[in-house]
Protein backbone atom coordinates (compact mmCIF):
# COMPACT_ATOMS: atom_id res chain seq x y z
CA UNK A 1 0.00 0.00 0.00
CA UNK A 2 1.29 3.47 -0.85
CA UNK A 3 1.34 6.12 1.87
CA UNK A 4 0.59 9.71 0.87
CA UNK A 5 1.87 12.17 3.47
CA UNK A 6 0.27 15.57 2.95
CA UNK A 7 2.49 17.72 5.11
CA UNK A 8 5.80 15.80 5.04
CA UNK A 9 7.49 17.88 7.71
CA UNK A 10 9.14 16.84 10.95
CA UNK A 11 6.46 14.34 11.97
CA UNK A 12 5.28 13.32 8.49
CA UNK A 13 8.85 12.67 7.39
CA UNK A 14 9.46 10.36 10.36
CA UNK A 15 6.31 8.38 9.66
CA UNK A 16 7.12 8.17 5.95
CA UNK A 17 10.65 6.92 6.64
CA UNK A 18 9.28 4.17 8.88
CA UNK A 19 6.78 3.18 6.18
CA UNK A 20 9.57 2.97 3.58
CA UNK A 21 11.46 0.55 5.85
CA UNK A 22 8.58 -1.86 5.31
CA UNK A 23 9.39 -1.73 1.57
CA UNK A 24 6.28 0.23 0.63
CA UNK A 25 6.24 3.52 -1.33
CA UNK A 26 5.71 6.93 0.20
CA UNK A 27 4.76 10.17 -1.55
CA UNK A 28 5.66 13.22 0.54
CA UNK A 29 3.73 16.39 -0.30
CA UNK A 30 5.19 19.72 0.80
CA UNK A 31 4.64 23.44 0.25
CA UNK A 32 8.17 24.03 -1.03
CA UNK A 33 11.26 22.09 -2.07
CA UNK A 34 13.14 22.96 1.13
CA UNK A 35 12.88 19.47 2.64
CA UNK A 36 13.03 17.48 -0.59
CA UNK A 37 16.66 16.38 -0.35
CA UNK A 38 16.07 15.11 3.18
CA UNK A 39 12.93 13.25 2.10
CA UNK A 40 14.72 11.63 -0.83
CA UNK A 41 17.51 10.49 1.50
CA UNK A 42 14.85 8.66 3.50
CA UNK A 43 13.43 6.94 0.44
CA UNK A 44 10.39 9.22 0.17
CA UNK A 45 9.31 10.64 -3.20
CA UNK A 46 8.80 14.39 -2.66
CA UNK A 47 6.39 16.61 -4.54
CA UNK A 48 5.21 20.18 -4.09
CA UNK A 49 1.43 20.39 -3.91
CA UNK A 50 -1.59 18.63 -2.44
CA UNK A 51 -3.28 15.26 -2.51
CA UNK A 52 -6.30 16.04 -4.75
CA UNK A 53 -5.77 14.31 -8.08
CA UNK A 54 -3.05 12.06 -6.63
CA UNK A 55 -4.84 10.11 -3.92
CA UNK A 56 -6.45 6.78 -4.83
CA UNK A 57 -8.87 4.54 -2.88
CA UNK A 58 -6.02 2.02 -2.45
CA UNK A 59 -3.70 4.52 -0.68
CA UNK A 60 -3.26 5.41 2.96
CA UNK A 61 -3.24 9.14 3.77
CA UNK A 62 -1.53 10.99 6.59
CA UNK A 63 -2.85 14.56 6.79
CA UNK A 64 -0.25 16.43 8.83
CA UNK A 65 -0.43 20.03 7.67
CA UNK A 66 0.45 22.69 10.26
CA UNK A 67 -2.59 24.28 11.87
CA UNK A 68 -6.22 23.18 12.03
CA UNK A 69 -7.33 25.82 9.53
CA UNK A 70 -4.87 24.41 6.96
CA UNK A 71 -6.12 20.92 7.71
CA UNK A 72 -9.73 21.95 7.13
CA UNK A 73 -8.86 23.66 3.85
CA UNK A 74 -7.15 20.47 2.68
CA UNK A 75 -10.15 18.36 3.66
CA UNK A 76 -12.42 20.72 1.74
CA UNK A 77 -10.21 20.22 -1.32
CA UNK A 78 -10.60 16.43 -0.93
CA UNK A 79 -14.36 16.53 -0.38
CA UNK A 80 -15.32 15.33 -3.86
CA UNK A 81 -12.82 12.46 -3.86
CA UNK A 82 -13.49 9.01 -2.40
CA UNK A 83 -11.58 8.45 0.85
CA UNK A 84 -8.54 6.18 0.82
CA UNK A 85 -8.25 2.81 2.51
CA UNK A 86 -7.09 4.57 5.70
CA UNK A 87 -6.82 8.26 6.55
CA UNK A 88 -5.20 9.70 9.67
CA UNK A 89 -5.64 13.33 10.73
CA UNK A 90 -3.04 14.92 12.99
CA UNK A 91 -5.17 17.01 15.32
CA UNK A 92 -4.30 18.61 18.65
CA UNK A 93 -5.08 18.45 22.35
CA UNK A 94 -5.99 22.09 21.77
CA UNK A 95 -9.40 20.51 21.12
CA UNK A 96 -9.86 20.38 24.91
CA UNK A 97 -9.04 24.04 25.56
CA UNK A 98 -7.77 24.36 29.15
CA UNK A 99 -9.07 21.11 30.63
CA UNK A 100 -8.93 19.96 34.25
CA UNK A 101 -9.43 16.61 35.91
CA UNK A 102 -9.71 13.48 33.77
CA UNK A 103 -9.19 14.08 30.04
CA UNK A 104 -9.85 11.37 27.46
CA UNK A 105 -11.21 10.97 23.95
CA UNK A 106 -14.79 11.53 25.18
CA UNK A 107 -13.97 14.79 27.00
CA UNK A 108 -16.01 17.65 25.47
CA UNK A 109 -14.44 20.31 23.29
CA UNK A 110 -13.11 23.38 25.06
CA UNK A 111 -14.88 26.70 24.87
CA UNK A 112 -12.17 28.91 23.36
CA UNK A 113 -11.74 29.97 19.73
CA UNK A 114 -8.79 27.68 19.05
CA UNK A 115 -10.68 24.64 20.36
CA UNK A 116 -13.57 25.49 18.03
CA UNK A 117 -11.23 25.61 15.01
CA UNK A 118 -9.71 22.24 15.94
CA UNK A 119 -13.19 20.75 16.35
CA UNK A 120 -14.35 22.10 12.98
CA UNK A 121 -11.39 20.44 11.21
CA UNK A 122 -12.14 17.13 12.92
CA UNK A 123 -15.82 17.31 11.95
CA UNK A 124 -14.94 17.99 8.31
CA UNK A 125 -12.46 15.12 8.32
CA UNK A 126 -14.97 12.64 9.77
CA UNK A 127 -17.61 13.69 7.26
CA UNK A 128 -15.19 12.92 4.43
CA UNK A 129 -13.25 9.89 5.68
CA UNK A 130 -16.08 8.16 7.51
CA UNK A 131 -15.17 4.85 9.17
CA UNK A 132 -11.81 4.86 7.37
CA UNK A 133 -10.64 7.93 9.27
CA UNK A 134 -8.68 8.16 12.53
CA UNK A 135 -8.11 11.39 14.47
CA UNK A 136 -4.97 11.70 16.59
CA UNK A 137 -5.07 14.54 19.13
CA UNK A 138 -1.38 15.14 19.73
CA UNK A 139 0.05 16.94 22.70
CA UNK A 140 2.90 19.41 22.32
CA UNK A 141 5.67 17.84 20.25
CA UNK A 142 9.28 18.02 21.32
CA UNK A 143 12.77 16.68 20.61
CA UNK A 144 16.27 18.01 21.17
CA UNK A 145 16.35 21.50 19.74
CA UNK A 146 12.61 21.75 19.24
CA UNK A 147 9.69 22.15 21.60
CA UNK A 148 8.93 24.31 24.65
CA UNK A 149 12.55 24.48 25.88
CA UNK A 150 13.80 25.59 22.45
CA UNK A 151 11.09 28.25 22.35
CA UNK A 152 12.08 29.42 25.83
CA UNK A 153 15.72 29.75 24.78
CA UNK A 154 14.71 31.81 21.72
CA UNK A 155 12.47 34.17 23.72
CA UNK A 156 14.62 34.39 26.82
CA UNK A 157 11.54 34.20 29.04
CA UNK A 158 8.60 31.88 29.66
CA UNK A 159 5.29 32.73 27.97
CA UNK A 160 2.53 34.13 30.12
CA UNK A 161 0.01 31.71 31.52
CA UNK A 162 -1.45 30.20 34.69
CA UNK A 163 0.95 28.08 36.76
CA UNK A 164 -1.52 25.22 37.26
CA UNK A 165 -2.34 24.64 33.59
CA UNK A 166 -1.17 21.23 32.37
CA UNK A 167 1.30 20.92 29.49
CA UNK A 168 0.39 17.85 27.44
CA UNK A 169 3.63 16.63 25.83
CA UNK A 170 4.76 13.85 23.49
CA UNK A 171 8.14 13.23 21.89
CA UNK A 172 8.32 13.21 18.09
CA UNK A 173 9.48 9.58 18.15
CA UNK A 174 6.47 8.45 20.18
CA UNK A 175 4.08 10.51 18.08
CA UNK A 176 5.50 8.90 14.92
CA UNK A 177 5.17 5.40 16.42
CA UNK A 178 1.53 6.04 17.34
CA UNK A 179 0.77 7.52 13.92
CA UNK A 180 2.29 4.58 12.07
CA UNK A 181 0.29 2.19 14.26
CA UNK A 182 -2.93 4.11 13.50
CA UNK A 183 -2.24 3.78 9.77
CA UNK A 184 -1.63 0.04 10.14
CA UNK A 185 -4.15 -1.00 12.81
CA UNK A 186 -6.83 -3.35 11.40
CA UNK A 187 -9.68 -1.82 13.42
CA UNK A 188 -8.63 1.39 15.18
CA UNK A 189 -10.83 3.60 17.32
CA UNK A 190 -12.01 6.82 15.64
CA UNK A 191 -10.08 9.07 18.06
CA UNK A 192 -6.97 8.86 20.24
CA UNK A 193 -5.42 11.32 22.68
CA UNK A 194 -1.68 11.06 22.00
CA UNK A 195 0.00 12.25 25.18
CA UNK A 196 2.61 10.64 27.43
CA UNK A 197 1.66 11.20 31.08
CA UNK A 198 2.47 12.19 33.71
CA UNK A 199 2.32 15.71 32.30
CA UNK A 200 3.80 18.69 34.13
CA UNK A 201 2.00 21.85 35.10
CA UNK A 202 3.36 25.07 33.63
CA UNK A 203 4.96 25.86 37.00
CA UNK A 204 6.73 22.48 37.15
CA UNK A 205 7.96 22.69 33.58
CA UNK A 206 9.08 26.30 33.41
CA UNK A 207 10.70 26.34 36.85
CA UNK A 208 12.86 23.39 35.73
CA UNK A 209 13.36 24.83 32.24
CA UNK A 210 14.54 28.22 33.51
CA UNK A 211 17.07 26.53 35.77
CA UNK A 212 18.35 24.44 32.85
CA UNK A 213 18.55 27.54 30.65
CA UNK A 214 20.06 29.63 33.47
CA UNK A 215 17.26 32.16 33.17
CA UNK A 216 15.42 34.05 35.94
CA UNK A 217 12.43 32.34 37.53
CA UNK A 218 9.41 32.60 35.22
CA UNK A 219 6.45 34.89 35.90
CA UNK A 220 2.97 33.42 36.00
CA UNK A 221 -0.55 34.71 35.55
CA UNK A 222 -3.27 34.09 38.11
CA UNK A 223 -3.87 30.37 38.73
CA UNK A 224 -6.90 28.64 37.29
CA UNK A 225 -7.73 27.24 40.71
CA UNK A 226 -8.73 23.89 39.21
CA UNK A 227 -7.23 20.40 39.42
CA UNK A 228 -4.54 19.82 36.76
CA UNK A 229 -5.56 17.83 33.70
CA UNK A 230 -4.99 14.08 34.05
CA UNK A 231 -4.83 12.47 30.59
CA UNK A 232 -6.33 8.98 30.41
CA UNK A 233 -4.35 7.23 27.64
CA UNK A 234 -5.75 3.74 28.14
CA UNK A 235 -6.89 3.56 24.53
CA UNK A 236 -3.56 4.86 23.19
CA UNK A 237 -1.52 2.34 25.22
CA UNK A 238 -3.78 -0.53 24.21
CA UNK A 239 -3.76 0.09 20.46
CA UNK A 240 -0.94 2.39 19.35
CA UNK A 241 1.77 3.09 21.91
CA UNK A 242 2.12 0.33 24.53
CA UNK A 243 5.58 1.43 25.66
CA UNK A 244 6.67 5.03 24.98
CA UNK A 245 10.33 5.51 24.14
CA UNK A 246 10.24 8.80 26.09
CA UNK A 247 8.05 8.26 29.17
CA UNK A 248 9.51 11.13 31.23
CA UNK A 249 8.57 14.73 30.44
CA UNK A 250 11.99 15.81 31.71
CA UNK A 251 13.30 14.64 28.31
CA UNK A 252 11.74 17.85 26.96
CA UNK A 253 14.36 19.76 28.97
CA UNK A 254 17.30 18.26 27.08
CA UNK A 255 19.09 20.75 24.86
Amino acid sequence: MRLVVWGAGELGGRVGAAWVKESEPVLGLTRSTERHNDLRSRGITPLVGGAPGLLTPEDALLLALPGSASQQAAITALANMPPPARAVLISSTGYYGSPHGRVAEDTPCGGDTHAAVVKAAEIAFRAWAGARGVVLRLGGLYRRGRGPLAALLRRGTAPAGPPDKTLALVHYDDAATATLAALRHPSPEPTYAVVVPPCPTRREFYMHACRVAELPEPPFDAPLGLPPADYDVTRLRRDLLPTPAHPDWHDALLR
